[in-house]
């Protein structure tokens, strides 16, 4: 590999696995380093959102997952006294798929090995780990070492820009000098995996059950349709080689399953943390997935936040190697995703802390106020700051309804196509604007979807993009790569300025993609 790289990656979890195949697709040369020389081959996350699926579904991978995931349509807590305290229900899903799956992490990296192997610029390395990483002469240069045989030496390839999506352990964010700020919540936990012998093994579970039991809180959770993934506290005084045998794990698995009707495929203790980088970015070099923040696992978002990562940084990345925005655009991964991601991580803990309640007075202390309704759910965040108009929709994820265009029905994305999107409620958008701006847009492979009855025009099906314009006021939406609104337009008579702001805000049209 000794050509000068468009991007190298560190790491090849699914977060390295989607930014490679998102950017593989914009026919990036894409190199990734994995310094594990086989794929792990157990579960470690089990549920993403419709956020990632909706990424999935632009990888063509959703088919290759369906078998095994499961749509998940609430999460219920149960209290002291083993009855419920809250049952949050999944809420509608702008992006067109169900709330919340639960998955096997085998398959899915399996399904995205396969993506990104499809596309041709993108090349593999495992058993390579990525040991310095500097910047030289407006590119950035990568020490390799084989995993296995560390005394033969480094070495080197370079890249216009790198990115670590090597883990809470990142060798990336340590070489770039980031730090990580631990924002206080730090528990350890035993972790279960279970393969059932037979359908009836285990009791019937259609979502994830916190057992806020102050004797020891716990989780079950269903891991794809197949398995089940189980979670003890440790509690105070215990150790972490307490829970090494099998036989301790059986213990705590003794009121659900027992050797005889089940198979443990894997336990471990995990140290769950709340850690945000302080930075996502230095210069040419980006960060990605939990090499960026940690949390606790009581969301189910730790994933899914590194999906959003590399769904926001890809776009921009492909722009500026195909020279059709200005560098400083990559400035804004920290802006979008570091407050994005620190919400989150802040959430989780907020839910950890609730759920991993010791004290029997104060656990029934807080069962009795979520009964009474005592606590509200908080709002999931936008982006605030970044490459978005200034306008309320900027910044929040787009809606993808179900349409149709020439006969062939079926989602947004799927139909009208991926990039930007200009979605309408008016005849004719492009009639509202200039030479000039179509000239841009369509430079940018912008697809015009003009919703309607006439000839040529996209047909809402289920009146969700409607309804969406409706509520938001918006003549015109203008949506990025990544799904999130960039700006919208009250009538086609401000198409003009929505879409001379987008530009200004990409800057000059074409770039020698030099440095940030």
């Amino acid at each position: 590999m000794t050509e000068v790289l468009d991007v190298a990656i560190a790491g090849y979890g699914p977060v390295g696995q989607t930014l490679a195949a998102l950017l593989g697709r914009e026919g990036l040369n894409v190199g990734v380093f994995e310094r594990h020389a086989t794929p792990y081959g157990l579960p470690r996350a089990i549920r993403f959102d419709h956020e990632a699926m909706r990424v999935w579904q632009r990888l063509g991978i959703v088919a290759a997952l369906e078998d095994d995931i499961l749509a998940v349509d609430r999460y219920v807590w149960l209290g002291a006294d083993g009855e419920p305290i809250l049952t949050l229900p999944s809420p509608p899903a702008p992006s067109g798929w169900a709330y919340s799956y639960v998955f096997f992490q085998p398959l899915l990296e399996a399904a995205l090995d396969a993506a990104v192997a499809a596309e041709a610029p993108v090349q593999v390395r495992r058993g390579v780990t990525v040991v310095r990483i500097e910047e030289r002469d407006d590119l950035v240069e990568l020490g390799l070492q084989d995993t296995d045989r560390p005394a033969a030496g480094l070495r080197t390839v370079r890249a216009r820009y790198a990115v670590g999506a090597d883990g809470g352990g990142s060798l990336v964010r340590e070489a770039l000098g980031i730090a990580l700020e631990d924002l206080g919540f730090r528990e350890r936990w035993v972790v279960i995996d279970v393969l059932p012998r037979d359908a009836d093994a285990l009791a019937p579970l259609d979502g994830p059950v916190q057992h806020c039991d102050p004797a020891r809180p716990h989780v079950v959770v269903p891991c794809g349709r197949r398995h089940r993934r189980f979670e003890f506290m440790l509690l105070p005084g215990e150790r972490v080689e307490d829970f090494a045998g099998v036989e301790r794990a059986w213990a705590l698995l003794a009121p659900y399953a027992d050797p005889s009707r089940a198979t443990i495929v894997r336990h471990a203790v995990y140290e769950f943390r709340s850690a945000v980088a302080t930075s996502m970015q230095r210069g040419r070099c980006f960060l990605a997935g939990d090499a960026a923040h940690l949390m606790p696992p009581h969301m189910g978002e730790g994933m899914c936040s590194g999906v959003r990562d590399a769904n926001g940084l890809a776009w921009k990345l492909a722009l500026v190697v195909r020279g059709l925005a200005h560098p400083r655009v990559l400035e804004s991964h920290t802006a979008e995703r570091l407050p994005h991601n620190t919400a989150i991580v802040e959430l989780s803990q907020a839910m950890g802390r609730i759920s991993c309640e010791l004290d029997p007075a104060a656990a029934a202390e807080r069962d009795a106020t979520l009964r009474a309704g005592g606590v509200a759910p908080p709002p999931f965040p936008t982006l605030h700051e970044g490459v978005t108009a200034d306008c309320a929709l900027a910044g929040t994820l787009a809606v993808q309804g179900v349409v149709e265009v020439d006969g062939r029905s079926g989602r947004l994305g799927e139909v009208a196509g991926e990039g930007f999107v200009l979605v309408s409620a008016q005849p004719e958008p492009w009639s509202a604007l200039g030479d000039e701006a179509r000239a841009f847009l369509d430079g940018l492979g912008t697809n015009l979807v003009a919703l309607g009855d006439a000839p040529g025009a996209v047909r809402d099906v289920d009146g969700a993009l409607t309804s969406w314009l409706e509520r938001s006021e918006a003549a015109a939406v203008l949506i990025r790569p990544d799904s999130y609104v960039f700006g919208a337009a009250r009538t086609n008579a401000e198409l003009p300025a929505l879409v001379d702001d987008l530009r200004r805000r990409l800057g000059p049209e074409h770039s020698d993609g030099g440095g940030t």
